[in-house]
């Protein structure tokens, strides 16, 4: 699928001006680190809006009745010219890329080969030297490898590259990278690799391709997870036990939270599951304000009377703004930081409570194998 990222930003729920952009900024960072388009209807129309901080065409009313307020929510003109930041992006990636001209193949048997690039993350693999990517199509011709030239790079692994965290090193990049690749490398074939190995051709539908996850939902972002009682329904099949946690609409962020304050807990259970469990994900809400203060969710990870992962999660943050973050906890055997699994036919049991503050918020989760 066409993977885009739209920053749509323009409000002024941080007043410092430098506080704004660094958000814009990180947008275009990660996707330029991860190979993913992104397009700015905050860059586009900026210098107007910051040129005149009173209009309202393209950002919110911020003054009213003369004096500077918190204000969120942009008018029509804001929708109606994003519309057009987005048609325009588009129209030129499609102009772009019908402008190249066609590939050419020039023996028959490069016909029946897959040699080119995929996309960023995926190349087909070929034994031997690598030949960096260059194919003799289109007129070039056929290198005759009469000399290695020493420190060429090697073929990069398959895959997104690692979590951009702050301690990700460039002395380590390389090598958190190739075991990444590894750990997932089924799920980054190309399409004539799935054909080999049955699982994708004309004659077999989608749901024969395997399923990365056992268990997974993200509120309101699937059609049937649009209000608390499907959020409960959704829940309630694997929940083993509660005291004190339901379904909550604030303010339209929906998600399941604790209704008795501190020491709130319930736990999930997956009896005998189908395929290895190797990562659990959640996405949460960390909010600001004396009702967020001090937040703090223990979550552990059992596989029998094994415990996997241990994290204390914080739902709090400085920010004036309500924001989601997706937290990754990789199962580990014993000592090990990840590279453990919940194998096949074992029960998986997962416990939350809540250990600070007064409130929490989750707004998504997924048990994978990856």
């Amino acid at each position: 699928p066409l993977l885009l990222y739209l920053d749509d930003y323009l409000g002024n729920e941080q007043n410092e001006v430098m506080a704004t952009l660094i958000s814009s900024q990180t947008i275009h960072l990660i996707s330029g680190y991860y190979g993913i388009g992104s397009m700015s209807y905050g860059d586009a129309v900026r210098d107007i809006v910051y040129g005149d901080t009173e209009e309202w065409w393209f950002s919110s009313k911020w003054f009213e009745g003369g004096k500077y307020e918190r204000a969120v929510h942009p008018h029509m003109g804001m929708h109606i010219s994003m519309v057009w930041v987005v048609a325009f992006n588009l129209m030129n990636l499609v102009t772009t890329y019908c402008s190249l001209p066609p590939s050419d193949p020039q023996s028959s048997a490069q016909k029946h080969q897959i040699h080119r690039r995929h996309h960023a993350g995926l190349e087909t693999k070929r034994p031997g030297l690598w030949d960096y990517g260059y194919q003799p199509m289109d007129g070039l011709p056929t290198l005759r490898r009469t000399k290695e030239l020493e420190g060429g790079p090697k073929q990069k692994p398959r895959g997104i590259p690692p979590p951009l965290t702050d301690d990700l090193s460039l002395e380590h990049i390389t090598q958190s990278w190739k075991e990444d690749g590894e750990s997932n490398d089924h799920l980054w074939n190309t399409l004539k690799e799935c054909i080999d190995q049955g699982h994708v051709n004309d004659d077999v539908g989608h749901e024969t391709l395997p399923k990365p996850c056992i268990y997974s939902w993200v509120a309101n972002l699937e059609r049937r997870l649009d209000n608390p009682k499907r959020i409960a329904d959704k829940l309630k099949p694997y929940i083993a036990s509660n005291e004190g946690w339901s379904a909550a609409d604030d303010n339209g962020k929906l998600g399941w939270a604790p209704s008795s304050g501190l020491g709130s807990k319930f736990a999930m259970e997956w009896k005998g599951i189908t395929q290895p469990v190797r990562a659990v994900t959640w996405m949460i809400m960390r909010s600001y304000g004396e009702k967020w203060e001090g937040s703090k969710l223990k979550v552990e990870v059992w596989s029998g009377t094994t415990r996997m992962a241990s994290e204390e999660i914080v739902g709090f943050h400085d920010k004036k703004t309500s924001e989601t973050y997706n937290i990754k906890m990789k199962l580990a055997d014993g000592e090990k930081k990840g590279g453990g699994e919940a194998v096949v036919g074992s029960d998986l049991k997962i416990t939350f409570e809540l250990v600070g503050g007064t409130t929490f918020k989750i707004s998504g989760m997924a048990i994978c194998d990856h």
